[in-house]
């Protein structure tokens, strides 16, 4: 703890106690930092000092997802500690339940509902684009490649592997010309605070990126629609306001074949392969890949009210 007292004293906090924070995948080391009314003041994460270039441009987007009113943690300071040979940024603390306890206690209209709220949290979050243009197929196409290969590589296979591959390869093309923006890249209910007035929140930007904006909804079949499959849907319809052009559907399922070499690796890596396997096996059956429309989770369930 003397590195989280240094850096308070170092900003001059007026912080009466901490607690550390263990949720969630980060890397990072989290610290909720208390004010002298026992209120949950600040969020403090912490990095190696190697990550500093990365996380302090991730800090200035924030900065200008805030400005762009996305509903996000405001970014407060941002600082560099060599003593301890680390980097840090201060946000705001969101009071509220993480989305991944608290949406599927509620009833199935509030359960969309939150989710057309995240959908259009997440357009704002598309509203960024790359300081330089780069070759971004190129690019994704790479790490296609170096997922298939390591996959072969370790001997790791899944349900129509074969049948996923080829479809690729034939739809490639669909994101060759994409639109680049900022990426979250973790959106999903675990990542969302659900707060008492009924507004949602996004948080945990570390893993962000630059891509097409649609390849952020093949973490809906990954994860979101274990939640709930009301929100799901929420988020997509919330997403394009009700108006889902044709060109989604063949994306999200390019996209969401994409990313099944990684998800296996990360399978692997999490010694969960075994159930990693499963969920990808549904994923496929309940996927229109023949004719890239949208996947039964979505066309069973009822047309929103809000839409509708």
């Amino acid at each position: 703890m003397n590195v989280v007292q240094d850096i308070i004293e170092e900003q001059d906090l007026a912080i009466t106690h901490v607690e550390e924070l263990n949720v969630g995948f980060s890397t990072a080391k989290k610290y909720i930092l208390f004010t002298k009314d026992d209120e949950a003041q600040y969020l403090l994460k912490i990095y190696g000092i190697e990550k500093t270039e990365r996380r302090k441009n991730q800090f200035d987007l924030m900065n200008q997802h805030f400005n762009n009113h996305v509903s996000c943690p405001k970014p407060v300071q941002f600082g560099v500690n060599d003593k301890h040979q680390v980097c840090y940024m201060i946000l705001s603390y969101l009071k509220g339940g993480s989305g991944d306890k608290t949406i599927s206690h509620q009833s199935v209209e509030e359960q969309y509902s939150l989710g057309v709220l995240a959908g259009k949290e997440l357009r704002k979050i598309h509203f960024i684009t790359p300081p330089q243009p780069f070759d971004w197929y190129q690019k994704r196409t790479l790490k296609y490649q170096k997922k298939m290969d390591e996959c072969k590589r370790l001997g790791l296979t899944f349900y129509k592997q074969a049948f996923i591959e080829n479809y690729i390869h034939d739809h490639l093309h669909f994101i060759k010309d994409s639109l680049v923006t900022f990426q979250h890249d973790d959106f999903h209910p675990q990542n969302m605070i659900v707060k008492e007035n009924g507004a949602i929140s996004i948080i945990d930007f570390d893993s962000y990126d630059w891509g097409d904006p649609f390849e952020e909804f093949f973490k809906i079949p990954k994860y979101t629609i274990y939640t709930s499959l009301y929100f799901a849907k929420g988020q997509i319809e919330g997403y394009f306001e009700g108006n889902i052009p044709d060109t989604f559907w063949r994306k999200y399922n390019l996209f969401v074949a994409l990313n099944q070499h990684a998800s296996l690796l990360g399978g692997v890596h999490s010694n969960n392969l075994a159930y990693v396997q499963e969920r990808t096996r549904s994923i496929i059956e309940t996927h229109d890949f023949n004719n890239n429309g949208a996947p039964d989770w979505f066309t069973n369930l009822p047309k929103g009210t809000i839409f509708s």
